[in-house]
């Protein structure tokens, strides 16, 4: 049986003695998402891992996959840490990401079910139902059959363009699956599902993007992550939350395979999963901190959006993500064709 690694002996392994000056780089890059998110990261991450180690903490963003593939088989990789959806470093373990030392695929507490050899569970989000409650003053859908209403609740709806994790899970809930039998997906269910509002549909393809439709009020209803919803809800953006069937989904921080400094990199993963880096980016930003029991100090719009309440996650819908990541191919084709169809 693997040790669990406590967080003491992960906060001693990252206060270690520094290295010596030809031992490290005057800089790293940490990409994730971008935007605010990647913000509160240097900020909060950033800035402790460089008053420990001397080594600046620089942000790219938002990142993608096929980035990430070119810089690796071109072994020209410039990121040394990135923040993925966990099916990737399920899928790619080996290959595009490697192996993390011991200790961090060990660690105690951390949200169970997304974590794996190359991929450490960082920081979690909802997948969450927003409707614009000025467009609906008498109160809007609760649920995703409501969302596909559009007798009950005309208007816009905003959809991520995306198939895994998240649009043919919301699609069978609002055809009647419950949503403890999601898994196997029935594909073609889910499709004809989604052809029933598909005219009704404006696609984003950036969390930014977003944003941007409810402060511009480009839809009157979406299907949004929390944490992009908290920047649209801070500037008054007239959006409610709905907590009902959210899908909570937990990104993973990651080691590119190839970089130059693996061991820093890891050095930086064991600074981010310190509570106290877990809070202050959850306080910057409304992402569940991937330490259970953290504790930040939210805002008021923080604690609107904030996922990890027991009641909130007592609501949350699981995602079987070996399942997703198993049949991710078929599932891609088969949104490509949906969309060009």
């Amino acid at each position: 049986m693997k040790r669990l690694m406590t967080l003491a002996a992960i906060a001693a392994t990252a206060t270690a003695a520094p290295l010596a000056a030809q031992d490290k780089p005057d800089h790293i890059v940490s990409a994730n998402t971008g935007g605010p998110y990647l913000q509160a990261t240097l900020d909060a991450t950033g800035k402790a891992f460089t008053e420990a180690t001397g080594i600046e903490v620089l942000g790219d963003g938002p990142q993608t996959l096929p980035q990430l593939q070119q810089m690796v088989q071109a072994n020209r990789v410039t990121w040394d840490v990135v923040e993925v959806p966990p099916v990737f470093t399920m899928r790619y373990c080996g290959e595009l990401f490697q192996e993390l030392p011991e200790d961090l695929q060990n660690l105690e507490n951390v949200l169970p079910g997304f974590g794996n050899a190359c991929g450490v569970p960082a920081v979690g989000y909802a997948n969450i139902m927003l409707y614009d409650t000025e467009a609906f003053p008498d109160g809007g859908p609760t649920n995703w059959a409501d969302f596909f209403d559009t007798a009950k609740f005309p208007g816009k709806r905003g959809l991520w363009d995306g198939a895994e994790g998240v649009n043919l899970e919301i699609a069978l809930m609002a055809d009647g699956v419950d949503p403890k039998e999601l898994y196997p997906l029935d594909l073609d269910r889910a499709f004809a599902k989604l052809d029933t509002i598909r005219d009704d549909i404006v696609f984003w393809r950036s969390g930014a993007q977003s944003t941007q439709m409810m402060e511009s009020k480009e839809v009157d209803m979406l299907m949004a992550w929390s944490s992009r919803a908290y920047p649209a809800l801070n500037n008054g953006a007239s959006f409610m939350p709905v907590w009902n069937q959210h899908i909570i989904y937990n990104n993973v921080l990651a080691i590119p395979k190839g970089v130059k400094y693996p061991e820093i990199s890891a050095d930086y993963i064991r600074t981010a999963m310190m509570p106290a880096q877990q809070a202050r980016v959850s306080e910057l930003y409304p992402v569940i901190p991937g330490i259970i029991g953290t504790e930040p100090e939210l805002t008021e719009a923080g604690q609107l959006l904030f996922a990890a309440t027991p009641e909130r996650a007592a609501g949350a819908v699981a995602l079987d993500l070996k399942w997703v990541a198993d049949n991710s191919a078929e599932i891609n084709t088969r949104w490509t064709e949906w969309l060009n169809n």
